[in-house]
């Protein structure tokens, strides 16, 4: 197994801070409003692959994995930097990208193919469902657009894509998977809102104890998949099991100033783009080439494992909580990370005496 820290890059950036959606649990949605006005330039695309390319000699590989706001509402700088990365040596740079998918312009998927995307395509249930949440700053429904996109996607691409919903009050996580495994999608994904308690969409007691149990069940799907030699589609516990067989143990909860980064549409660098930039910024493109490594690798140091979370049962695989995320949150989103390193646990348990067969995780087998 390769050793990931040293392999790979993932920097998130926000070509914009606008979106076409008015999600009703966005919990990023008032860091957009009040930067809406923001539009990176193609020239500004284009100068931060130059920079990652000169900067980050330590990784091998850089996935650039454009977040927002929605990205595909500025092709031009999504377009740069395709454009750029592919004058680079072949397999330094990879290409990632969370869009909710509610587009009809058909040079999206030249650049999708050109770059060989891996797609997080929002989609959280059928047409009730999803068109519940998923409205358009227009109050109109997405549940068909993003269908078509999909469909486009996979007739006019060779991008792999992974679904992506998000599980709310009367929508369970069970409903959400059985729903996700029947679109045409190569990997999915379904999470608990990360709403404050007491939010409209936020899980009740019982919802959220149906949640962790719903967990466990996935878990022992999981390990029939692998009994049968198939990597899961829910790939959820898949870097914890992972984790467990090659015996270590995370010092964070994940690459923050060290191997991932955020950039926002000015150019202002992050430890992590869900950060508030005026708190956490640690430079900007146009600062010396290297300073905003040395500035991260600062910011970790100083923010590794939160200290209530010394003593948690979890710290081993969890590494301390996301600093982002765990403050919107609170213990309920410890709680889930809990469960999701516990059922990971099960799942390594289960192949103790056959390890091996855990190898096809990481795509050996």
């Amino acid at each position: 197994m390769r050793e990931e820290s040293n392999y790979l890059a993932e920097i998130l950036v926000a070509t914009t801070w606008r979106c076409n959606l008015n999600c009703t649990y966005c919990f990023i949605r008032n860091h957009q409003i009040a930067h809406e006005s923001e539009q990176m330039t193609p020239e500004i695309a284009i100068q931060i692959v130059d920079l990652l390319d000169k900067a980050l000699v330590h990784f091998e590989t850089i996935c650039i994995h454009f977040y927002g706001g929605e990205p595909l509402i500025n092709l031009p700088a999504v377009k740069a930097m395709v454009d750029r990365a592919c004058q680079k040596k072949p397999g330094r740079f990879r290409f990632a990208i969370t869009t909710n998918g509610y587009t009809d312009n058909p040079s999206v998927f030249k650049i999708l193919e050109k770059g060989s995307f891996q797609i997080i395509l929002s989609i959280d249930g059928p047409e009730k469902i999803h068109d519940q949440c998923r409205r358009t700053i227009t109050n109109k429904p997405t549940h068909a657009t993003v269908l078509k996109f999909l469909e486009s996607v996979k007739e006019k691409t060779h991008c792999w894509v992974r679904g992506s919903s998000v599980v709310r009050s009367e929508w369970s996580l069970k409903n959400a998977i059985e729903y996700l495994s029947k679109l045409p999608v190569d990997a999915f994904k379904a999470q608990a809102v990360r709403a404050k308690i007491g939010s409209p969409f936020s899980l009740s007691d019982k919802e959220k104890s149906n949640y962790l149990n719903e967990l466990e069940e996935i878990g022992k799907t999981v390990i029939s998949e692998i009994e049968d030699g198939h990597v899961p589609k829910d790939d959820r516990f898949s870097n914890r099991v992972l984790q467990l067989l090659t015996g270590k143990k995370r010092d964070s909860f994940c690459g923050a100033g060290y191997s991932t980064f955020g950039i926002t549409p000015d150019g202002t660098i992050l430890p992590c783009l869900l950060m508030d930039e005026k708190e956490a910024a640690i430079g900007h493109i146009k600062d010396n080439l290297t300073e905003w490594i040395k500035n991260g690798q600062k910011w970790r140091k100083e923010h590794n494992v939160r200290i209530e979370c010394n003593n948690c049962s979890a710290i081993k695989l969890c590494g301390g909580g996301c600093y982002a995320i765990t403050p919107v949150c609170g213990e309920e989103e410890c709680e889930i990370v809990r469960k999701n390193c516990e059922v990971a646990s099960l799942i390594y348990s289960h192949f103790k005496r056959n390890p091996e067969k855990l190898l096809v995780l990481a795509g050996i087998l």
